[in-house]
């Protein structure tokens, strides 16, 4: 089975997840990391990346790709969402990020960054003949699916560091990326009969 790697560089925290997959789309986790960084405090605050925030990232990267790559990955993709979208240096990050794991690192629009959300909570929960509402509360952006389908891309004062950066610098306040997922029945209801609810992290 190919083997692939993927890097989620978020507003709040970085995440790697390297795994086989087989002809179905399924996964088999290989290695997986984590790391909180808040790369979004400084941007939503200054509107720039912070030399010690890069720092961090960019050795957390390095890092996640040193672990990958003891399992012959033949391809990866790394993203970087709403705190890297805002920065006025996001090409500087850019550069150093995609030295720090040897691959190029792309900057997602909100709507690429929703339909990948998409992607992953039905892979991990499907519901295929069910309306699901999915709803990502990010570091810095929420992203609002409903049957597939993108509702709503919400601005970085809606998000958890954005909130905490620029309303209340002084709280030690660090909220994790989850995915509140609605199935929901007949899409005439109104409003629509929610029947099942789960939280994903």
């Amino acid at each position: 089975m190919p083997r692939y790697a993927a890097i989620d560089i978020g507003s709040n925290s970085v995440r790697m997840l390297a795994a086989d997959v087989d002809s179905h789309g399924n996964l088999n986790p290989l290695a997986s990391d984590r790391q909180v960084t808040r790369l979004g405090e400084s941007v939503f605050g200054q509107g720039v990346i912070s030399e010690q925030a890069m720092t961090l990232v960019c050795g957390v990267l390095a890092r996640m790709a040193q672990s990958y790559r003891k399992h012959d990955i033949k391809a990866v993709r790394a993203v970087a969402t709403a705190a890297v979208r805002d920065a006025s240096n996001q090409r500087m990050f850019l550069d150093r990020a995609s030295e720090a794991i040897g691959s190029p690192v792309e900057i997602v629009s909100g709507q690429e960054e929703a339909r990948l959300i998409h992607l992953g909570v039905q892979l991990r929960w499907p519901h295929p003949r069910s309306r699901v509402l999915i709803i990502d509360i990010g570091g810095g952006s929420a992203e609002i699916i409903v049957g597939g389908m993108i509702a709503n891309v919400v601005s970085p004062a809606s998000a958890a560091v954005a909130n905490t950066s620029v309303a209340a610098p002084a709280m030690d306040f660090s909220l994790n990326t989850y995915y509140i997922v609605v199935s929901i029945q007949g899409a005439a209801q109104n409003p629509p009969q929610a029947h099942t609810v789960m939280l994903v992290q």
